[in-house]
């Protein structure tokens, strides 16, 4: 899924976070799933809670976007599964 900049910005906005902070929650959620492992999205906000970000940072959309802009701007290779 590739997209534009303004796109991931303006939905993250979209979840209260000041686009200030964006660059280091896509640091966090790299940090939580570089070592690999099968991530959900609450699994995830469950690690940026841990890390002081709030509750339920991220829905589903916004996760894909981090994701999208992991693989697409830093190289980084995450693979999907489909969960019946």
């Amino acid at each position: 899924m590739e997209c534009a900049p303004e796109l991931y910005i303006s939905r993250l906005a979209s979840r209260g976070i000041p686009q200030t902070h964006i660059p280091a929650l896509i640091q966090n959620v790299l940090r939580i799933i570089e070592n690999g492992g099968l991530f959900t999205t609450k699994r995830v906000n469950e690690h940026l809670q841990e890390l002081g970000w709030g509750e339920d940072v991220l829905d589903e959309s916004s996760f894909q976007l981090i994701v999208s802009i992991l693989e697409s701007e830093w190289g980084y290779r995450v693979e999907r599964y489909m969960i019946g």
